[in-house]
């Protein structure tokens, strides 16, 4: 047998070969089979999922995309100022604004942890973001000092970013509403508040209400406008003492959840918007819940959720039925608060609030709300802190709405002018008799005056008697309609 081999050699590689190609084939076949087996196979959508928890996803990336942007932010603003802050944590959204965000960074020089707040220029913000403002309204903060009102370590206006960032002493034990709900500062405010917490004591009522209305006077003593910001959320509860804080925020123009509601209740008497926001945080104090954003006048219904005859009766005295509300120092004068004890107050004295000219030029347009904006510093030439806004060929020319414009140069010593200092009355750009067929184009604006300027209401000047056709032309120019060839043309 073995001879045979030896002689017929060729034998064993055909077999060889022949079983190589065998296997070759039937690894093809199988091959082949699996993919027409699996060509109609359906496999399950991994990320199917219902249209609410698609939404809740996308929010939550968009968030996440908008707290990346704000910590860029944040760490830019440490990295112009290092050696002052360190970052140490970036905070939860801790508050219904949108556009807040809150970081734990480490005070260098006094080795403590303090908060820091980055926040969006306010659309209706009534001063301007320059170096000289921000002197002023860091100077004026750091005038308010009271035992009830939680301090501003330092604030910062940047121009360029249209941001503004502010410091603040950092409490872990969180705010009054924290402590009416029960829950942890260190959570999203989307995740909080939900539960109905519980109602204080009528002594702790008592206690925390002539607290905050000691803040509320003091402010209103020194000046300040309206808080328009009092809620349990900005009060700080720190051993027993709550101290207000957000008062910085009327002055950036920021509304409050309530805001809405209130001024259109309060459309003829606005000055008793504090009295009203103080009666909503009693209402929660004593019930354990807000009242809805909606409800700006409780109903004798909502009473009922109250277990303490004296709060009803000093909320029945807040939101008078008459609608004679009472001012915030009749308040404080209710009964209800006259047993209070202010230990606080008796051991260390509020330091009164000296105003500079600056700093009440700057009340004052706050309190006006007035729209302020920079002037050129040349004629026809803009300011670097100007920004160029364009208007369409269509626009209305019957903006007749009134404009007050402060000028970046140093008035009065430095100090932002005041509305008394003088105002020049700006000119009126006089309408050509006819124009050529050309493209449409918007007027040009008169260049600025030099001196700062007022645009007031004004009547429309006696025209010469014209023709009826550019009379036409004339109204179609005020609609803002697009222009046509006339009969004539005339260079102008």
């Amino acid at each position: 047998m073995t001879d045979f081999w030896t002689e017929n050699y060729w034998v064993a590689i055909l077999i060889g070969v022949g079983g190589l190609i065998l296997l070759i084939l039937i690894l093809i076949a199988a091959i082949f089979c699996y993919r027409r087996c699996s060509r109609y196979d359906y496999t399950p959508l991994r990320d199917y999922m219902s249209l609410p928890a698609k939404l809740q996803k996308e929010k939550k990336m968009e968030r996440d995309t908008v707290r990346e942007t704000a910590l860029l932010n944040c760490q830019f603003y440490l990295r112009a100022h290092a050696g002052k802050y360190t970052f140490s944590e970036h905070l939860p959204d801790m508050g219904s604004r949108v556009d807040k965000h809150w970081f734990l960074v480490r005070y260098a020089s006094q080795n403590k942890d303090v908060l820091l707040s980055t926040c969006n220029k306010a659309t209706n913000c009534t001063i301007p973001f320059t170096s000289n403002t921000h002197k002023v309204l860091r100077e004026l903060l750091k005038c308010v000092k009271h035992p009830y009102l939680w301090p501003v370590l330092d604030i910062d206006l940047l121009e360029e970013q249209d941001m503004e960032v502010l410091i603040q002493s950092y409490n872990s034990r969180g705010s009054l509403k924290d402590y009416i709900y029960h829950e942890k500062p260190h959570q999203d405010w989307d995740n909080k508040y939900g539960v109905k917490g519980r109602g204080l004591a009528l002594k702790e009522i008592q206690l925390f209400g002539r607290q905050v209305l000691e803040a509320l006077l003091y402010l209103q003593d020194g000046g300040f406008p309206q808080h328009c910001h009092v809620q349990a959320g900005n009060i700080i509860l720190q051993k027993g003492t709550c101290k207000l804080s957000g008062y910085e925020n009327i002055l950036l123009g920021h509304t409050s959840r309530l805001f809405p509601v209130l001024c259109k209740k309060l459309k003829e008497i606005p000055e008793v918007f504090d009295s009203l926001a103080f009666g909503h945080l009693l209402y929660e104090m004593g019930a354990g819940s807000a009242l809805e954003d909606t409800v700006a006048i409780p109903e004798r219904s909502h009473f009922n959720k109250l277990k303490h005859q004296q709060v009803v009766e000093i909320l029945e005295f807040i939101f008078d039925a008459n609608g004679a509300y009472p001012s915030l120092r009749e308040i404080a004068e209710h009964d209800f608060f006259q047993n209070v004890r202010l230990k606080e107050l008796e051991k260390k004295p509020p330091t009164e609030i000296h105003l500079t000219s600056a700093m009440k030029n700057l009340l004052k347009t706050v309190k006006k709300g007035r729209i302020l904006k920079t002037q050129s510093i040349r004629r026809g030439t803009p300011s670097k802190h100007t920004r160029s806004k364009r208007r369409s060929s269509g626009s209305s020319l019957k903006s007749n709405e009134a404009e007050t414009v402060l000028s970046q140069e140093p008035v009065n010593n430095g100090t932002l002018p005041s509305a008394s200092d003088g105002y020049a009355s700006s000119r009126v750009t006089p309408i050509p008799a006819a124009i050529t067929p050309t493209p449409p184009q918007a007027a040009p604006l008169a260049p600025p005056p030099p001196a700062v300027a007022v645009v007031t209401p004004r009547a429309q000047p006696n025209l010469p008697s014209i023709s009826e056709e550019r009379s036409s032309l004339l109204s179609d120019i005020r609609k803002g309609l697009t222009l046509r060839p006339t009969g004539t043309s005339q260079n102008v």
